[in-house]
């Protein structure tokens, strides 16, 4: 396990056009799986929604946490040393 983690730090690069193009391949194959005619808002019928949805989703949850995080909830590594 750690030789396959070593190797995705030695091809970085390979690495993350390897996962852009995975993400790109998932959201292509899903616009062309959904059935747009029993869409619920008139947004669903819009191309590429819910993958849009999910990464700006994911995005503000992320940056909502490490904003949480700096107010308070994380603390020094020797707080209970003292």
């Amino acid at each position: 396990m750690i030789g396959f983690i070593e190797f995705f730090r030695e091809h970085l690069k390979l690495t993350v056009v390897a996962c852009v193009m995975a993400i790109i391949a998932i959201a292509l194959w899903g616009s062309f799986m959904i059935d747009l005619s029993h869409a619920h808002l008139a947004m669903e019928k819009i191309p590429f929604f819910w993958s849009i949805f999910g990464l700006i989703g994911g995005a503000l949850l992320i940056l909502v946490s490490r904003f949480f995080g700096r107010l308070g909830i994380m603390t020094r590594e020797d707080y209970y040393d003292e």
